[in-house]
């Protein structure tokens, strides 16, 4: 049994490293109180309010815009690399987002455990978290734990809070040009900004890129990943009164992807050839080439129109934030089965429109209580289609699923797959704060929400067969279920309504001017939903001639629509932390202590050929987190955090056995039947009991330490100098929890050099990312389809050395 009292494993490695770092501390932290050093104040919105971070009762990170121009950060997953506790990639379908071990997964009808706000406007939907949203930002915020008040939706994990630039009240711009030889990068943006009439400011950022790749896919001779990225955001403020602000703003991105890095880095069958003489997987390397009988491409547009109006009255500011969010995916035919013949090809589209309306009233702050108050509303429509293009299961080897589907290429492609869903939420919210003494807060919020899903869902399978040896079937030679029905249903009209209050509180005390302590307990709640990756029967199945496919007017019950369901998740957790300011200023650091408990947590596993989803019962998710900052010198300065994390099942039976325990229960035990035994032969239902193992996206142990350093060079330039290492211990990305799909712990470190005039109107920056040329996956999963020991991985970028050129004006 774990104990909340967490089993510590320090090695003496680990103690003389802590012994040489406090020696250190001690020889700079006289020099650093000699000169009256003093940090930059760092101020965030995670509380709906403009705040110091020193001064908020939760464990949050917050990356400025200026780190992340300096290195040449793109996209979010490369951003939560210097965030432990933190994961966001974008994996086999859709993207990932994952706090302290706890998020979502794979599957399309999923939205977020991790919520993602972009000036106020929630952004749970893939393609929208997926942009390369770190273009022309003032901030990001990384919230960890249960946001359940102010936030709200589907935050049980955390939040993310992206805050652009706005307008500004004098003319400024800057232009900046990346160019990355080995890959062909190419990146180019233009920011201008300044008022237009007295009242009335605007600003317009611009960014492509492009880059043509490090990978080869050795059976089409494609390189990938090759991008084509566009991305424009305009914005206005107007301020037609001395108490009313507006901004507007439209965002546009068009982005165009190809040939993804795929490697399929183990098999138990490579170089093996299938009953055609094809290899479906040859083991060609594991990073820099692949073998994929397609290449797959992803097409994405996204239109994003937000109006935030601030209007300060006597008793309050009122906020209202109107939205518009929506995107167009195409995914061309890709690679479904990872293997380099014509088992399985899909096709899909995605189209998503959202409109939102948040109205907010925070009182001035610096009362007795300070108050905020409000209500959301949000309306989604979710269109999802697929089409089939290749289905020959038994050009995959030797097989995971029952029965070799076959479908005959001149019938193909077929009718689209439908998963059309409509979706309404509401809430109301208010949070409380009561200044009891000067240094003695207590915090108290609440929030009502209520949310309701109407969903079509159709699969079409007209046509479909099943392969034995060189003769086909139209139906199960022995019981006659027509094989189109076994893959296809039609559920209609279907509905849920759910609705769930969520509370927190909060004790703050300040112990000292430079020392804040706080204690908070919350509960959190995810609505639960319909999986879209459901491909197989409806309410009945049809019986048929297994040669002719001639239907007997005959039936057997199928499934019913209750198959597609998954429960809400819910979470309470528990934190405790400290914030403090040392030498005088110079330093900060924090300390977090958390525990958070879910009930149903809803996971993403491969089944077959598809992602389905499903709840594990209970779920524990608890550790420790430090991070901090000092300004050594003038010239120099330290950043850095270190987590802790032990995120485990409380209670998981009927997981997703591996393929080894499946094919090989003898020799693979764990895969168990209903009534606790182990299964006997292949094709026996049965699933793990994952009781006391890991969450997914969970290393034990991860940090980061920033050093930078400035030199000037003369009386007009400077040369900065910023090295980070980030370390992240082993985790699994698998729900099976198979050994072989474990991520190895890594250490990647990046640099940047730049010369730059004393002015900041322009600088020359070389920046190199991976320095080691650490090989490591984003992503590891079992094959779809095939039972022969068969693992792929969504490979890392390899080392990268860039140059960055920019000038401000």
């Amino acid at each position: 049994m774990r104990l909340i009292i967490f089993r510590w494993r320090v090695s003496m490695i680990k103690i003389k490293t802590l012994a040489s770092a406090i020696t250190l501390t001690a020889v700079y932290s006289a020099h650093a109180v000699a000169q009256g050093l003093m940090l930059e104040e760092v101020i965030v919105t995670a509380q709906k309010r403009t705040e110091n971070l020193q001064d908020v009762p939760i464990s949050i990170i917050a990356i400025s815009g200026e780190k992340i121009n300096d290195f040449a950060i793109i996209d979010l997953q490369e951003l939560t690399t210097y965030v432990p506790n933190v994961t966001i990639n974008n994996g086999a379908g859709t993207p990932n987002l994952f706090i302290r071990g706890v998020g979502s997964g794979t599957n399309a009808g999923f939205e977020q455990s991790v919520g993602m706000f972009i000036d106020g406007v929630y952004a749970g939907r893939g393609a929208l978290a997926a942009v390369p949203t770190t273009m022309d930002l003032e901030r990001v915020e990384i919230l960890k734990g249960p946001q359940g008040i102010l936030f709200g939706k589907n935050t049980v994990a955390g939040a993310i809070s992206i805050t652009t630039a706005k307008p500004t009240d004098e003319f400024e711009g800057m232009v900046e040009a990346l160019y990355e030889h080995d890959q062909g990068e190419q990146q180019y943006s233009a920011v201008v900004s300044g008022p237009l009439t007295d009242d009335l400011s605007g600003r317009l950022a611009v960014r492509y890129g492009e880059m043509d790749g490090w990978w080869e896919n050795v059976v089409t001779g494609s390189e990938g990943r090759n991008d084509d990225l566009w991305y424009t955001r305009g914005s206005l403020r107007w301020l037609p009164t001395d108490t009313v602000e507006i901004n507007a703003k439209y965002e546009y991105g068009d982005f165009d992807r190809k040939s993804r890095p795929t490697v399929v880095y183990q098999s138990d069958f490579e170089g093996q050839e299938n009953d055609f003489g094809g290899v479906p997987f040859p083991v060609v390397s594991d990073r820099d080439k692949g073998a994929g009988e397609v290449d797959g491409r992803n097409q994405t547009t996204t239109d994003v129109f937000a109006v935030t109006v601030d209007w300060e009255l006597d008793f309050a500011t009122l906020t209202s934030i109107s939205a518009y969010s929506a995107y167009d995916e195409k995914t061309s035919p890709g690679n479904t089965d990872m293997a380099a013949t014509p088992g399985l090809s899909r096709s899909g589209k995605e189209d998503f429109k959202q409109y939102s309306q948040e109205i907010r009233f925070v009182s001035p702050g610096g009362e007795t209580i300070d108050w905020i108050a409000g209500a959301y509303y949000q309306y989604n429509e979710l269109d999802i289609s697929q089409q089939v293009f290749a289905i020959d299961f038994a050009q995959s080897g030797p097989l995971s699923v029952a029965g070799a589907l076959y479908a005959d290429p001149a019938g193909l492609p077929g009718a689209p797959s439908q998963f059309d869903q409509d979706s309404e939420s509401w809430s109301v919210f208010s949070s409380g704060t009561w200044h009891y003494t000067d240094t003695l807060r207590f915090t108290l919020g609440a929030r009502y929400s209520d949310e309701t899903k109407d969903l079509d869902k159709e699969t079409f399978s007209d046509g479909l067969q099943i392969r034995l040896g060189d003769d086909f079937y139209f139906a199960n030679p022995l019981t006659q279920e027509l094989i189109a029905d076994v893959r296809q249903h039609s559920f209609t009209g279907l509905s849920r309504d759910e609705d769930k209050w969520t509370f927190s509180g909060i004790v703050q005390w300040d112990a000292s001017e430079n020392a804040m302590l706080y204690a908070s307990i919350g509960t959190g709640f995810k609505g639960g939903g319909y999986d879209q990756a459901y491909s197989s029967a409806g309410y009945e199945i049809r019986l048929a001639n297994p040669v002719t496919g001639e239907l007997t007017g005959e039936s057997v019950p199928g499934a019913d629509a209750s198959i597609l369901e998954y429960e809400p998740e819910e979470v309470i957790a528990y934190e405790v932390g400290a914030k403090m300011r040392l030498l005088d200023g110079a330093a900060e650091l924090n300390i977090a202590v958390f525990r958070s408990e879910y009930d149903d947590l809803q996971t993403s596993s491969l089944v077959g050929d598809v992602f389905r989803v499903g709840n594990a019962g209970e779920s524990i998710s608890q550790g420790v987190e430090v991070d901090g900052r000092w300004q050594a010198t003038d010239r120099l300065s330290f950043g850095g955090a270190v987590a802790y994390l032990d995120a485990y099942y409380d209670d998981f039976e009927g997981a997703t056995c591996t393929i080894p325990q499946a094919t090989d229960p003898a020799n693979n035990p764990g895969c168990l039947q209903e009534d606790g035994s182990n299964i006997e032969a292949f094709g026996q239902p049965g699933g793990q009991n994952l009781k006391n193992e890991t969450l997914l996206f969970a290393p034990e142990w991860s940090a980061t330490l920033t050093a930078r350093y400035v030199m000037p060079v003369s009386e007009t330039l400077v040369l900065a100098n910023s090295l980070d290492v980030n370390y992240e211990d082993s985790f699994y990305s698998a729900l099976d929890l198979d050994p072989n799909t474990k991520h190895g712990s890594t250490t990647i470190f990046n640099a940047r050099i730049a010369l730059a005039s004393v002015d900041r109107s322009w600088s020359v920056a070389l920046i190199g990312k991976n320095l080691t040329d650490k090989k490591s996956n984003i992503w590891n999963n079992d094959v779809p389809i095939s039972n022969s020991n068969s693992y792929f991985g969504l490979p890392n970028r390899p080392r990268s050395v860039a140059i960055q050129a920019r000038y401000n004006f």
